[in-house]
């Protein structure tokens, strides 16, 4: 046998034993991004769960060695001040003695709702916030309502009380208020109060009767300031409102029409009635309508000659 007989066929050669020079593909600027982002939440992680586990050995080791600590971190200190801040009248004393504070009351002791409720009850306050500002103070915003008229009412009382009545309808006692602001408020009849848990059930037509008030107001405050009592007795049947004034017994407001066109024939009907005649004005009708203003003038007493 000869000898090239004994020699091994030649291996069979593979693509993978050609050698490759093509350089690695380099990572994009997003997926560099997508890293960084990876690993820093892996950081952060880290660092979170290293301090929870700091705090926990924290407060571990507190409680092994001073119990006391911890105890005096959630103990409140009493109230020392009590901030007020509002936009009405209403002052520090009026707050206190509505808040009734316990002297030893703590901060973190108080139920702010409860605390907050008996404030709107009283009619006044539209809405009171209460925040605590540590290490003792009670902080209180108020928005306190604002009257147009006043009423008298018993309600079982020995005496008629004054109350206020507000644009949105609420009835209260108020306090605060100056007297001039007070005897500037006409008062109010044709309405019946009806109760309501602390309060009274809001009385229907106010705010119509607030805008003629305020248009008055800003267009005649001299006539305003003779308006001694407004009606609302008509308001649900014929949709007029009534004013007694200290010149004209009774003046009609019609609610199907602008206050500002009324008032404003209002005053002209008052200056040429004071130019043409002497005898005194008993009704004016505005709820008519521009075209025609029913005017009655009081009737003076027939003069007997004397004996």
């Amino acid at each position: 046998m000869s000898q090239n007989g004994n020699r091994q066929p030649p291996k069979a050669r593979s693509w993978r034993d050609i050698p490759q020079e093509i350089e690695p593909r380099r990572m994009s600027r997003v997926g560099r991004r997508r890293l960084n982002f990876a690993l820093g939440k892996t950081v952060l992680m880290i660092v979170a769960l290293a301090a929870v586990g700091w705090g926990g050995f924290e407060i571990w080791q507190t409680l092994q060695q001073d119990p006391q600590r911890l105890t005096s971190v959630n103990e409140s200190r009493p109230v020392e001040v009590v901030d007020l801040q509002t936009n009405g009248v209403l002052d520090d004393a009026w707050l206190a003695e509505t808040l009734d504070l316990a002297p030893s009351a703590g901060l973190m002791e108080l139920d702010l709702y409860e605390l907050r409720s008996r404030l709107t009850a009283t009619g006044q306050v539209r809405t009171a916030v209460l925040v605590r500002e540590f290490p003792a103070t009670l902080k209180v915003t108020l928005e306190e309502r604002s009257p147009v008229v006043r009423l008298k009412a018993k309600l079982n009382a020995p005496e008629p009380r004054t109350f206020f009545v507000a644009q949105d309808g609420t009835v209260y006692q108020g306090h605060g208020y100056e007297t001039k602001l007070v005897r500037s408020l006409p008062w109010l009849g044709g309405v019946r109060l009806r109760r309501e848990a602390e309060g009274f059930v809001p009385l229907a037509g106010i705010p119509q009767l607030a805008d003629v008030l305020a248009t008055a107001r800003g267009t005649i405050p001299e006539e305003f300031a003779n308006w001694r009592v407004v009606s609302l007795e008509r308001l649900s049947a014929d949709g007029q409102i009534l004013v007694q004034s200290s010149k004209v017994p009774e003046i009609i407001f019609g609610v199907r029409e602008d206050f500002y066109s009324q008032i404003a024939r209002l005053d002209l009907i008052l200056e040429e009635t004071s130019r043409r005649t002497t005898a005194p004005l008993r009704s004016i009708d505005l709820s008519v309508g521009a075209s025609q203003v029913p005017v009655a003038l009081s009737q003076p007493s027939p003069a007997f000659p004397s004996n």
